[in-house]
This record gives structure tokens, C-alpha cells and sequence, in this order.
């Protein structure tokens, strides 16, 4: 119907739940996450566009269930988020939380700063 106002896409961050969403080592769930093949995979092809689901085409060069698994998998460690549009999910990179593994692999990887004696 015309002049009828088009329902708002819905927002929905995929992180990980815990009580109040607080990770006790965030930094372990990610690199542990990416440590798997199909999920690094999904990260570098989600980075360049999202996906909408059912995946029954598969994406990225992986059937169906290995991009479930693997989006399973990023739930779990927060690096993916979605959003629903009509009746369909659309999922996409958390950058937030790939910059959040950068961050602190950088702060990591810096000299100790110098004692003065």
C-alpha cells in the first residue's frame, strides 16, 4: 500500500553472551575462532560484503554446512552481527571486534618502555 510506512530493518549483534556479555579472555575466543579454516575464510568474504541467510547456495566457496558451522563458531567469539530485513538475516563482520584483537595485539607487540636508572 502506498503511503504506508516500511517496517525498520532489525539490528542484531551476535555476540557472546555471557552474564552482562563479559568475556573473561576475549582475546582467546577470537584467535580460537579464527584458528579454524572456514572461519578465517568467512571473515575475509564477509569483510568485502555480507551474506543473507538460508545459506543453501553456501558462500564463499563452502557448502551449506560449513558456512553454518563457521557462522556458529563466530557467534560464539562475537565476530559477526546481523540484521533482519522482511524475513530474511543478513549477517556481517563485527569490525568492532576484529579491531578490538588488533588493538590489543599491538599493545602486546610494543617494547617495554625503558626503566630510567
Amino acid at each position: 500500500m502506498e503511503g504506508t510506512p516500511k517496517k525498520a530493518e532489525k539490528h542484531i549483534c551476535l555476540t557472546n553472551r555471557r552474564p552482562l556479555g563479559i568475556s573473561c579472555d576475549p582475546e582467546s575466543e577470537i584467535i580460537a575462532a579464527l584458528a579454524d579454516p572456514d572461519v578465517l575464510t568467512m571473515v575475509r568474504g564477509l569483510a568485502k560484503e555480507e551474506i543473507g541467510a538460508p545459506f543453501t547456495d553456501g558462500a564463499f566457496g563452502m557448502d551449506e554446512k560449513r558456512v553454518s558451522d563457521a557462522v556458529r563458531k563466530m557467534k560464539a567469539a562475537g565476530l559477526i552481527c546481523s540484521h533482519k530485513k522482511d524475513d530474511r538475516h543478513f549477517y556481517y563482520l563485527n569490525r568492532s571486534r576484529i579491531r578490538f584483537l588488533a588493538d590489543s595485539l599491538s599493545e602486546l607487540a610494543k617494547e617495554p618502555a625503558e626503566t630510567s636508572e
